[in-house]
């Protein structure tokens, strides 16, 4: 299926660079507000170079745009594309608040188009591994999570040498100002609503710890801290820590009734192991050992997909490009996507509450749902 790709900066390459895994997928074109960063893509990827959003969007071949503009143009990008009659699929966050998100989402409904949100993480192979487990009850009834992605100062560190293969500089200035909540919690909350459902109620605590990131900014940033308790209307509930100050720390762990599920780094390598420990039952009355209930943490064995081939640099053991291949499956066969569009409205409204905690939010309900997310075809097939 053919796609244009709008905004050519630093994570357009991790797309770009993943494509060739899904043979499906055909990039027309891309464009970019900056004429030369959008040449110089298009020669280093040999794409064809498309002089304007307008241009790209009148193009009747093209029946997706790749949207990798800037959080702040996420809207209005994807709003031009969806009444051009255009699917959409767009990098997180879907909009800046959950008011343009469900614009978003109402307007593809109306129009019968697919928005699909970044992050495709529910599809990665340690995700499905989690969903499974869960699904095959391996640790009883779901009770509690923490999931933690604390990413380290990133203002102590050497950011400036972190350049794109078309040599575009990561913006740290609009990562700062966007803030943490806005660019990953999204990671979290995908996960913790695909494995326990809705949210119910959320309560959080948002801040920017260090307002001083930037020089010369007289712009506000946004927030590097939060933390959050959801419950779900499953009654599991879960803590969330995001931010951009501690040191960097990506676990996951989920407490069942008879055991514990875990994962080292629920962000950048989708091929991670995934760890389980099962409830010790004894009715020794011994006292020695007796603090002990839980078995040694064992990697939990799960099929596994066919790795794939072409990869981004540095640590970055993700396939962009596989949540795009999902949407044109969905569209082929018109049918659901896994990354619905419906899930993707209920994470931005968790976010929406997260981001405007400022300092406590006290109690908020969350008023959307979604239906139940089904796991991956690979994970099943017999083949």
């Amino acid at each position: 299926m053919k796609i244009g790709i709008v905004g050519c900066g630093f994570v357009a390459s991790y797309y770009a660079t993943t494509m060739p895994n899904h043979e499906e997928l055909e990039i027309v074109g891309v464009t970019d507000v900056i004429a030369e960063r959008a040449r110089k893509f298009a020669d280093y990827f040999h794409f064809q170079y498309i002089n304007s959003l307008e241009d790209m969007l009148s193009n009747p071949e093209i029946s997706i745009i790749l949207n990798c503009t800037n959080p702040h143009n996420h809207y209005e990008v994807s709003k031009a594309s969806l009444l051009a009659g255009k699917h959409v699929f767009t990098e997180k966050p879907m909009g800046m608040d959950f008011k343009q998100s469900y614009e978003l989402v109402e307007l593809a409904k109306q129009r019968n188009l697919y928005i699909i949100s970044a992050p495709s993480i529910i599809l990665g192979e340690y995700s499905q591994g989690l969903m499974k487990a869960l699904n095959e009850k391996e640790i009883g009834k779901p009770l509690l999570a923490y999931a933690q992605l604390d990413d380290g100062a990133i203002h102590h560190m050497r950011y400036w040498t972190w350049i794109s293969k078309t040599g575009v500089s990561w913006n740290y200035e609009d990562e700062f100002e966007v803030g943490s909540v806005l660019e990953h919690a999204g990671y979290c909350l995908t996960l913790l609503t695909a494995f326990f459902g809705p949210a119910k109620e959320v309560q959080a605590y948002t801040n920017c710890l260090v307002p001083n990131k930037v020089e010369k900014s007289s712009k506000p940033l946004g927030p590097d801290f939060t933390d959050t308790c959801i419950e779900f209307e499953s009654g599991v509930v879960a803590r969330l820590t995001v931010g951009s100050v501690a040191p960097n720390n990506h676990f996951l762990t989920i407490v069942g009734e008879d055991g514990v599920l875990s994962t080292d780094d629920l962000y950048w390598s989708v091929q991670q192991k995934v760890y389980i420990q099962k409830r010790i039952i004894s009715d020794s009355n011994e006292r020695e050992g007796s603090h002990e209930y839980l078995t040694s943490k064992e990697e939990y064995k799960f099929k596994r997909p066919d790795d794939f081939k072409y990869k981004t640099d540095y640590e970055v053991n993700v396939d962009w490009a596989k949540g795009v291949s999902e949407l044109v499956a969905a569209i082929s066969q018109n049918k659901k996507c896994r990354l619905d569009m419906d899930h993707a409205l209920h994470v931005m409204e968790i976010i929406d509450v997260i981001e405007n905690a400022k300092h406590f939010s006290g109690p908020q309900k969350i008023r959307t749902v979604f239906e139940t997310i089904k796991p991956s075809d690979w994970l099943y097939d017999e083949k």
